[in-house]
């Protein structure tokens, strides 16, 4: 009877055991599952987070570019600018030498 009485304890301890294993492992499969879906909603925010930057620096690139090409044709216009005024200069100069060299030649007669 002894026995008897013993094994049904042993079950009804067993059963108590059982159930708080499932729970266990249950709750570790939630923690795991919860995580998991955490892990996977703050990649996607990043992933978000990272198209958002890529687009504003090809925004920023694209307008960088923009003033660059800005800048070199102003820099051309100014380099054209720049040159005629030194063909001029030098006319100016060839023109001045020549009288000079006719006021020279003019006043040595």
């Amino acid at each position: 009877m002894d026995r008897c009485a013993l094994e049904f304890i042993a079950r009804r301890w067993w059963r108590r055991a059982e159930v708080w294993i499932i729970a266990a492992l249950l709750i570790a499969g939630g923690a795991v599952l919860g995580w998991q879906s955490a892990y996977w909603a703050m990649a996607s925010t990043q992933a978000s987070q990272v198209a958002q930057i890529r687009d504003a620096y090809d925004a920023a690139m694209t307008e960088r570019d923009k003033r660059l090409d800005e800048l070199t044709k102003r820099t051309d216009n100014a380099a054209a600018k720049a040159s005629k005024a030194a063909t001029t200069a030098t006319k100016a100069a060839d023109k001045a030498d020549e009288a000079l060299s006719r006021a020279q030649l003019e006043s040595t007669q």
